[in-house]
């Protein structure tokens, strides 16, 4: 019978323990979800990256994700020139696509830009600092690149698309873009593309994701006179 009573306490206490440490680990998860919330507020989405997703994304302490937002969030609007690509088959394609397209021959300028393929690149997300130790650590430069094609008109067509290059502190994934809006009187395209940016934050025992939506708005003129300032973009 003491057997049985030393069992049965045995299996309570274990039982007492795991449910502690269940209230315990449950608790530490909502004052992570509280600390990423007293920075962003009520806007994107939480939740606990699993693990595939932390070896796809770069992972921040609380006070690096604090630094690294408040940069992310920041308005900004670059200006940039745009360079040919020639012997691209991805113009040459596009530009087949849109042949059926409504002419604009009435506007054509001579000041156009050759038709073709073009590449434009923005230092888009500079660099964030964090003292650690008393010393400043330099982290999180990205280099924002955008691909797009035009037709003899000036008209960007066909889907132009943006990429992130350098050292890291968010994972970027393409949503969707708008249509083309084009200003044939003064050759200038614009559009918008929208993207989900995702990142880690690595709180104790728990990483969590927070991701929101982007939306980067582009102008792209396509007169000659305007090559230094081919492109703008702005996110606000």
């Amino acid at each position: 019978m003491k057997k049985v009573s030393t069992f049965v306490l045995s299996i309570c206490i274990l039982l007492f323990l795991s449910s502690c440490k269940k209230e315990s680990s449950t608790n530490k998860k909502d004052d992570s979800i509280t600390m990423v919330r007293d920075i962003v507020g009520e806007s994107g989405r939480l939740f606990t990256l699993d693990e595939q997703n932390i070896d796809n994304v770069p992972l921040l302490s609380i006070n690096e994700f604090k630094l690294a937002y408040k940069e992310f969030k920041r308005p900004k609007k670059f200006s940039g020139i745009a360079e040919l690509k020639q012997n691209d088959n991805t113009a040459i394609n596009s530009l087949k696509k849109t042949s059926s397209t409504k002419a604009f021959d009435e506007y054509e300028e001579d000041g156009t830009r050759p038709a073709g393929y073009y590449h434009a690149s923005f230092p888009f997300y500079v660099s964030y600092y964090t003292s650690v130790n008393d010393n400043v650590l330099q982290q999180g430069f990205y280099t924002m690149h955008l691909d797009f094609n035009t037709d003899k008109y000036g008209r960007v067509t066909g889907n132009p698309t943006i990429s992130f290059t350098g050292i890291g502190f968010f994972s970027w994934t393409y949503v969707n873009s708008s249509q083309i809006n084009f200003n044939s009187a003064n050759t200038t395209s614009t559009f918008t593309i929208t993207g989900t940016n995702l990142f880690g934050i690595q709180l104790g025992g728990f990483t969590l994701g927070w991701t929101s939506r982007s939306n980067y708005y582009f102008t792209v003129n396509m007169d000659s006179d305007f090559e230094k300032e081919a492109v703008k973009v702005e996110q606000n």
